[in-house]
């Protein structure tokens, strides 16, 4: 596996989101955008689907194994923020699929997939907390 070729191509699909979510659906390229994100979603997740399911499913096992683990491309973000450093992405509290994490009891968490590096990322919704739960690695 090509982590380098994975952390790229994911870049790509975050800074396309981050365009398309702030086109208005009425804005002369927000179709062209939306297909252009979800040609390369399916190429993401043709490439990297299964190494990302694999990891998936380990994070799950360890960390919410009462939630059913769904394709990658749905733990992907609506929109990716940046800060000091343009390749370190982070995420709203609210982005990522809703999970019961064993190890924040009654709280609100959530799993997303963030790039820069490529990584998937616990977080509380409600209660204030991230935690990287794997990253991407040449393994």
């Amino acid at each position: 596996m090509n982590i380098s070729n994975l952390n790229q191509a994911f870049i790509e699909i975050a800074e396309k989101k981050n365009r398309l979510f702030q086109c208005k659906k009425s804005d002369e390229m927000y179709d062209s955008l939306n297909e252009e994100l979800a040609q390369l979603e399916e190429e993401f997740q043709y490439a990297y689907g299964a190494y990302i399911e694999e990891a998936l499913f380990n994070v799950h096992d360890e960390f919410c194994p009462d939630n059913e683990v769904l394709k990658p491309r749905s733990y992907i973000a609506s929109a990716y923020t940046t800060g000091g450093d343009r390749d370190l992405y982070d995420v709203a509290p609210d982005e990522g699929i809703a999970v019961e994490a064993d190890d924040f009891p009654g709280i609100n968490a959530r799993l997303v997939l963030v790039p820069g590096p490529t990584r998937l990322v616990l977080q509380g919704q409600t209660v204030p907390f991230k935690e990287t739960v794997w990253v991407a690695n040449e393994n």
